[in-house]
């Protein structure tokens, strides 16, 4: 069941930046694009585009007839903070350069991104805002009738119980109305169909993910590879930056030394 024709979930992401949270879930967002084929995809809460360009990435590689969405105030809530233009710069950009004839960003708060959205429209939506329970329930219940036939809804940080954190909660309430799994790691990701006709073989999916532990084990392992291969990349960047400064400071350093030298030969030559 894990198989697919072209094992897509197995690609590398081409577009990360800090926070690393999202990270060790691409491979199932890869495995569930390849898997869904959805024509309509959103994203609430996209902050600096981890699981937004994964999903981009597999719909033109896989050369899907879809279109994207992000949503997103790029300014910060209470959970992230706030941060500065340069993060929606930077979504900016890439989304111009690699994707621009599918994907589209609205600037502007979830509900008022309602209007854009037809029903029945959106195959494959991720929830990843506030994270608080009254946030999560509003806007699950807002965007649902935004869903296909199909639709699958991903609920982020369904691990997190810190402070105020109340998708966990959200998810308890819901598990037994809709055909829904979990992943255990990395704060927790969960998929939720919500549409009145899943696809089969997600379903079928979702039954094998129960039965077999070893499946989502897998997913954390092909995760944490990523999130091994993106940390060890940031590690050599800095210790790139290290040796540059390094070799600046010792020019520097040398150069000083001759200026010394040449004061002292001055100052004995003027004796």
């Amino acid at each position: 069941m894990i198989s697919t024709p072209e094992n897509y979930f197995l690609q590398k992401p081409r577009y990360l930046d800090n926070p690393h949270g999202w990270i060790p879930h691409i491979p199932f967002g890869f495995f569930l694009i390849e898997k869904m084929k959805p024509s309509m995809v959103a994203e609430l809460g996209t902050y600096s585009g981890n699981s937004y360009f994964a999903f981009c990435q597999a719909v033109k590689d896989l050369k899907l007839p879809a279109k994207c969405f992000a949503v997103d105030t790029w300014k910060g809530d209470i959970h992230v903070g706030q941060y500065g233009e340069e993060v929606f710069e930077r979504i900016t950009k890439i989304n111009q350069q690699e994707f621009e004839s599918f994907s589209t960003l609205l600037r502007m708060p979830f509900d008022e991104a309602l209007n854009r959205f037809s029903e029945d429209s959106i195959d494959l939506l991720h929830i990843d805002g506030t994270h608080t329970y009254d946030a999560v329930r509003h806007d699950f219940e807002s965007w649902l009738p935004k869903m296909s036939e199909r639709g699958i809804m991903l609920l982020h940080d369904t691990r997190v119980k810190k402070t105020d954190f109340g998708v966990w909660r959200f998810l308890e309430e819901i598990r037994d109305i809709y055909p829904t799994l979990e992943f255990p790691f990395s704060e927790g990701l969960a998929m939720v169909c919500t549409g009145k006709t899943p696809d089969r073989d997600l379903l079928a999916f979702i039954k094998e993910f129960k039965e077999n532990p070893k499946v989502s084990l897998w997913f954390e392992k092909l995760g944490e590879n990523l999130l091994l291969a993106r940390e060890n990349e940031l590690f050599r960047e800095e210790v790139r930056k290290f040796r540059n400064k390094s070799a600046r400071l010792n020019t520097s350093l040398l150069e000083k030394k001759k200026e010394i030298k040449k004061l002292k030969r001055k100052i004995n030559s003027s004796r």
